[in-house]
């Protein structure tokens, strides 16, 4: 578990490392409720759902992961590793499920026995595989592949959308995770952000408002839902929060230059008041305090 939660952590702020991490996720799921030849049971179910509670990551991102990590063996990840060619998660994710694969596509795949899902599957890794070979080849973007397996381009049509509208749809997970494997293609968005880190948390800023603005437009009927999205957000800022106490001082020291060093020492002091503030909101029994 508190392995399971660095790695969440890591996925956050190491964006060059999410293919690499997600498996790593993916692996641990799979020795909390091993996949078996037919659908999960209740209980391998329940496991993923409480596992995915603790570290810090929603059931759907759990099973997405899991799924992956099942479909991409070790022989396939040392090919990927090895290879001078650039291969994003989401392309990864499409060779292991056909995540962007048309509905009844998908639906007919799921239907079929073990071994001709295996077959299928097969398939999408050998395109992919003969993609890394071509002479000249740099990387193999997320809509390329999606093209060669005969998936949509972008869910829901996005590239024909205007930019208010996907902005409206981004609290749907298939458009997000679409939008963010739009952003994450370019190479000069992956070196600004290694550059930056600020910029992909300004990213990360707009995109949780983004989720409260859509969020404060549905009813009240589900409220539990609404619950666990909160809970869901604090307990990852939480394992981030871990993360960071847990780097040595000479590793920061090692890092970081004199202002940022400064302004984690004025962060530190404002962690030590707020903690004195939630810990005396605690014994008076206070709720709903800011």
């Amino acid at each position: 578990m508190e392995l399971g939660r660095k790695l969440v952590a890591r996925d956050d702020l190491l964006t060059s490392e999410k293919q690499r991490t997600r498996l790593e996720i993916g692996d641990l799921l799979l020795d909390v409720a091993p996949m078996g030849n037919e659908e999960p049971s209740s209980g391998s179910r329940e496991l993923i759902r409480a596992f995915a509670a603790d570290i810090g990551m929603t059931v759907e991102m759990a099973r997405e992961y899991r799924g992956v990590a099942a479909g991409c063996d070790g022989a396939l990840r040392q090919v990927l590793a090895e290879s001078d060619v650039t291969v994003s998660y989401s392309v990864v994710r499409e060779a292991a499920l056909g995540f962007s694969l048309p509905k009844e596509t998908r639906e007919a795949e799921n239907a079929l026995g073990r071994e001709e899902r295996a077959r299928r599957r097969q398939e999408r890794w050998e395109i992919l595989l003969r993609m890394l070979q071509e002479p000249g080849r740099r990387r193999v973007t997320a809509q390329e592949f999606r093209a060669a397996i005969g998936a949509r381009p972008i869910p829901n049509s996005a590239s024909a959308m205007t930019a208010e509208k996907i902005v409206e749809q981004l609290d749907r997970p298939d458009v997000r995770s679409a939008v963010m494997a739009s952003v994450m293609e370019p190479a000069f968005l992956v070196e600004a952000f290694a550059a930056d880190p600020m910029v992909e948390l300004r990213i990360r800023d707009s995109l949780a408002q983004v989720a409260q603005v859509t969020s404060s437009r549905e009813s009240a009927s589900a409220p539990e839902e609404t619950d666990e999205r909160l809970v869901l957000q604090f307990r990852r800022r939480v394992n981030l929060l871990y993360g960071l106490v847990e780097m040595h001082p000479e590793q920061i020291i090692n890092i970081a230059d004199e202002d940022m060093l400064n302004d984690l020492e004025k962060a530190c002091e404002g962690v030590v008041h707020w903690a004195q503030r939630l810990h005396s909101a605690r014994t008076s029994g206070k709720a709903g305090v800011r």
